[in-house]
């Protein structure tokens, strides 16, 4: 798809800044829902890491992680019932009695606060084997929360699925996954034009999303319409994939209402 090359070459340098190490984003909802958000962010880190969770009035926590592993709770702060006895100790897999213990730890901290800013740094001193930890699959079924990998978490299928139907009621549309446009659909002409808008906006999104959508986890989405008459543009963005489709006004806010209804869980 050589007529996309400057998009991707723009993602290509958009993703690589996206997720740099001691990034800060952030978290929001109920305790419940936060600990699945923990679950998701565990599934994305493959280096050794400590990811901590800070809350506005100061209580903070760091999990060590590594190959999408929950490795041990390694700081805490205020001092929580049980906090002491976890603080360093590996988690040898989901069998292991401490992972329930580390469960009601953090429920403690997320009642805390709804909104939690998260960081990552490198473990600290020689850190934990590889293979110490509990997979974030398992990891979600012990503790009884969506599992990473959802559609909530990862809805690429799904989104390629949704504009399979998109054709009829759309004027065009990109499918992007990572960093290379894998799908189109419209006048050639237009595909160009839209690819050269897409690079456009995404130069400003990625650094600006945390901020736009205040902490909100899972699909995210924007609907674009000019004041006179003429296509509107949809953005769909589900993480590793994204979307942007040309149509009316009224069939883009059809569209739009269509693709949350699909991804609402």
């Amino acid at each position: 798809m050589d007529d996309f090359s400057r998009l991707e070459a723009k993602l290509v340098k958009l993703r690589q800044r996206e997720r740099s190490p001691g990034d800060r984003r952030s978290i929001r909802g109920v305790p419940e829902a936060l600990l699945a958000l923990i679950v998701s962010e565990i599934d994305e880190t493959i280096l050794p890491r400590e990811i901590g969770f800070t809350a506005q009035n100061g209580a903070s926590f760091h999990l060590a992680v590594a190959n999408r592993r929950l490795q041990a709770l390694v700081s805490g702060a205020p001092a929580a019932e049980g906090l002491d006895a976890l603080l360093g100790v590996a988690i040898a897999d989901a069998e292991d009695a401490t992972l329930g213990q580390l469960r009601s730890v953090l429920l403690i901290f997320l009642n805390a606060s709804e909104t939690w800013a998260i960081s990552s740094r490198r473990q600290s001193g020689d850190g934990f084997p590889s293979d110490i930890g509990v997979p974030s699959g398992p990891l979600a079924r012990a503790w009884q929360v969506a599992e990473a990998g959802s559609v909530q978490a990862n809805p690429g299928g799904t989104l390629g699925d949704f504009l399979a139907t998109a054709g009829s009621r759309s004027v065009a549309w990109l499918l992007i996954e990572d960093e290379a446009v894998k799908g189109q659909f419209g006048p050639d002409a237009i595909i160009a034009d839209l690819s050269d808008k897409a690079a456009i906006f995404l130069d400003g999104y990625f650094s600006r999303k945390d901020a736009l959508f205040q902490g909100e986890a899972g699909p995210n989405g924007l609907v674009f319409a000019a004041m006179k008459d003429g296509p509107a543009m949809v953005f769909l963005d589900c993480g590793a994939s994204m979307a942007f489709l040309l149509a009316s006004a009224t069939e883009a806010a059809t569209l739009a209402r269509d693709w949350q209804a699909r991804v609402a869980l």
